[in-house]
């Protein structure tokens, strides 16, 4: 057996004891949407179990119905969910070729006479799909349509004009969701092997553990690898106390298990006329939501079960473990039927698995700046710090991917503004990575001295009047956290033709003040990131709108594209002073420099204070006043 081929390893367990119904649940998902969660359940082990910290895919196998080998993918080792291809994988794939040569020589005969009957068939067809082709053209020139070209993969999201090419949550009709694998006829088991790594590396220890899909009888186990089988303490806190669990999708026959299906109908009724009498409110609503419910209804089309192969010696309680894991596999399954989007729109920009390996590089560089920065800053660096890094490989990951699509050199060559850059720790980052750039801010801080010289070179304290203010010399203006030059960001980056901003809302301003509109139905978060959006469409921009991954509750950026060239200085310097008289502007005063009341200690009669000692002669003055005071 290759050390890859974990066909038979589970063969211990049936030794061990026998799987034992913990749960069930009736679901009216499909089959279909069963094996889409548990591949996305087995691809991100997160999904299903949040204490997961981290972990690694390390391969990824299929098999027959006589358990032979069909292929076999490996996994770029890595610690965060990153998966990339690597050479390895077209060397198993030829291993596994090799060992069955005797078999395929068989078949290359048949494969080859295959072969050309599938080659007349394609001319064929393609002479069909030709004259299909005509009569198609001809019915659009009849409706005055052009046909539509299909879009590329690698399509970028903004066109050449700086308009939206299509809108980003969408996806063809033809897409399909689940991989080849599982609508491979025959491909009977496919096999996941991951490494988990707990919250807790000094009290739980790693595991690495083994997911079957069975799909001849719709299957999914997951199955520890321990090294001693009957010890249970080898398992991390948040794993199961079991030598493995089963999940199974028992379909429903209409026909045959009718009086089964109306009996599960009339307890999910009984449960609902339960909980409506329980409430009090709604009460003449609640008839015509029940009439609704009975018109509505829609039969279940399977089972869902847990199975449990437990300990010998240790056999916990289950039951509400399987129970929320039968629940949400649930709401997973219905969801992805009805075309559920989250809220969130993340990864427009940039790919996950690109920005998580970036992520996870430059925070091992920086995590060495947590040390005195609590005492310089009297902030949690555990927030700022790793917030600021995740920042800056998102906004690397955007001019990476900037400069292949302008044929540049994979070299850092934008040159950056961080406006209202308060701690300054963006800009250093950002500058360490051979970015060219400076921030600037009001007021300086105490932790700007804990940076290289060249960094502190800059970081300016400065006042910004925005009004009439450009910055010629920089591809891209920076807003992160500015308070109440956020909405000047995208006014000052529309005065030149070439540049790009990057804004990350925090505090609420308009132009004049305060932003005081709220919209109780969405929020006022909500509403001020619309107000931003409507501003930056003003001054001439597309903007996507991304939820970043960074631990903040203000985590929505706006990342703009080139100014639209269609429009005249004329035209967008009218924009921009109806964007000031909408929002009553009379003049931009910067804020006040903040001078802190630093209290004194008090000494006691009789202590050292080195205030009056007479020996400094810089407390003469001090001394007699004090005597003065006395007498």
């Amino acid at each position: 057996m290759n050390e890859t081929n974990y066909i038979d390893e589970n063969e211990i367990l049936k030794k061990l004891g026998k799987w034992e119904d913990v749960y069930s649940l009736p679901t009216r998902m499909t089959l279909e949407s069963f094996w889409y969660t548990m591949e996305k359940w087995s691809l991100n082990p997160q999904c299903m179990n949040r204490s997961v910290k981290k972990f690694s895919l390390t391969n990824k196998s299929t098999y027959n119905k006589d358990n032979q080998q069909l292929s076999n993918y490996i996994f770029k080792k890595n610690l965060s969910g990153i998966f990339l291809e690597d050479k390895e994988n077209n060397k198993n794939q030829d291993e596994i070729e090799n060992s069955n040569n005797f078999e395929k020589e068989k078949k290359e005969k048949e494969e080859k006479e295959k072969e050309k009957e599938k080659e007349k068939e394609k001319e064929k067809e393609k002479e069909e799909e030709g004259k299909e082709n005509k009569l198609k053209k001809q019915k659009h020139k009849h409706h005055g349509c052009e046909d539509d070209d299909d879009e590329d993969e690698n399509q970028s999201i903004f066109k050449q004009d700086g308009s939206i090419e299509k809108d980003i949550n969408t996806k063809d009709r033809n897409e399909s969701e689940l991989a080849m694998e599982y609508l491979d006829d025959n491909v009977s088991t496919i096999i996941y092997k991951r490494h988990l790594i707990p919250r807790l590396l000094n009290r739980d220890p790693t595991i690495d553990e083994l997911v079957y899909h069975r799909k001849s009888s719709n299957q999914c186990q997951f199955i520890p690898m321990l090294t001693i089988v009957d010890n249970a303490r080898l398992l991390p806190f948040f794993y199961p106390k079991v030598l493995g669990f089963n999940i199974i999708y028992q379909q429903l026959d209409s026909i045959k298990d009718i009086e089964l299906i109306d009996q599960l109908l009339e307890e999910e009724l009984n449960d609902e006329k339960q909980q409506q009498k329980n409430r009090k409110k709604n009460q003449p609503k609640q008839k015509k939501e029940e009439e609704g419910l009975k018109e509505e209804i829609i039969k279940f089309k399977a089972i869902l079960k847990v199975q449990v192969i437990y300990f010998k010696e240790f056999q916990p309680k289950f039951d509400k473990t399987s129970k929320q894991i039968l629940e949400k596999l649930n709401r997973w399954g219905i969801n992805y039927e009805i075309g559920y989007k989250k809220k969130a729109n993340l990864d427009q920009m940039v790919p996950k698995n690109v920005f998580l390996s970036m992520y996870e590089e430059m925070k091992q560089r920086y995590k060495n700046m947590e040390e005195g920065w609590k005492e310089v800053t009297q902030t949690d660096p555990q927030k700022f710090i790793y917030e600021d890094v995740a920042i800056a490989a998102y906004l690397i990951c955007i001019w990476r991917k900037e400069n292949q699509d302008n044929g540049k050199p994979n070299q850092p060559t934008q040159r950056f503004i961080d406006i209202g850059c308060g701690n300054g720790l963006l800009v250093h980052i950002l500058n360490k990575e051979g970015y060219d750039g400076i921030g600037i801010d009001l007021r300086s801080r105490k932790i700007w001295s804990k940076y290289d010289e060249q960094v502190q070179k800059n970081l300016i304290e400065e006042a910004i009047l925005p009004k009439d203010t450009t910055f010629e010399q920089y591809d891209w203006i920076i807003g992160n956290h500015s308070d109440e030059l956020t909405p000047w960001v995208p006014y000052i980056t529309s005065k030149l033709p070439n540049q790009r901003f990057f804004l990350l809302p925090c505090c609420f301003f308009n132009f004049n003040s305060r932003f005081k509109e709220n919209d109780t139905r969405i929020g006022r978060y909500a509403c001020y990131l619309n107000y931003i959006e409507k501003v930056s469409i003003e001054c001439g921009f597309n903007v996507v709108k991304e939820t970043l991954r960074i631990p903040s509750t203000k985590n929505i950026a706006f990342i703009s594209s080139l100014r639209d060239p269609n429009l005249t200085n004329d035209q967008l310097i009218e924009r921009r002073q109806k964007l000031l008289k909408s929002s009553n502007y009379i003049d931009f005063k910067p804020r006040e420099k903040e001078i802190k009341w630093v209290p004194q200690k008090k000494y006691q009669p009789g202590q050292y204070n080195p205030h009056l000692d007479p020996s400094n002669p810089n407390n003469f003055e001090r001394i007699n006043r004090k005597e003065n005071k006395e007498k």
